[in-house]
């Protein structure tokens, strides 16, 4: 008498693309920035004292829902590259992270859509996994890890200030 397995065998399971912790991290950071970028008027943009909302004047529920579309589709993305990063060497990890980083610092043209917080992140997660791995930070991290600092520093300042 054969016996069959009263269930079927367990597959092996992908990961799913979605955003780590330091990815959601910078989403958060870039929708906050991006939400201040639009909606709030700080003394340093307008010239006054007093701080200020204007949510019907800059863009209403459109602009609300195109920011924070711009945000969700670039931390699914990074997300995604984040995901298949870890699964490479460490080497390779560290260089994906310089590359995010780097695409976070030119999108810093387009500020306002939160996108250079959200690669920032990611390049952030990947550098410091590198070093995990590897017990030290490889020069491809340590330079994506400076330029993911500088670029989110760059993005909230432009927020607040732009």
């Amino acid at each position: 008498m054969t016996a069959s397995p009263a269930r079927p065998p367990v597959a092996a399971r992908r990961p799913t693309p979605l955003p780590d912790g330091w990815t959601t991290a910078g989403a958060g950071v870039g929708l906050g920035s991006t939400l201040v970028g639009q909606f709030v008027e700080t003394p340093w943009r307008s010239g006054s004292d007093a701080w200020g909302t204007d949510f019907h004047g800059n863009g209403g529920w459109g602009g609300l829902v195109l920011l924070v579309a711009f945000v969700a589709v670039a931390a699914l993305v990074a997300g995604f590259v984040a995901v298949r990063a870890r699964t490479a060497p460490p080497a390779r990890t560290a260089r994906v992270a310089l590359v995010l980083a780097a695409l976070g610092a030119v999108s810093v043209l387009v500020f306002w859509t939160g996108v250079p917080a959200v690669l920032a992140g990611a390049a952030t997660g990947l550098a410091l996994d590198a070093r995990r791995r590897l017990g030290r930070l490889p020069a491809a991290a340590a330079a994506g890890l400076t330029l993911a600092v500088l670029t989110v520093a760059a993005a909230v300042w432009l927020a607040f200030t732009g």
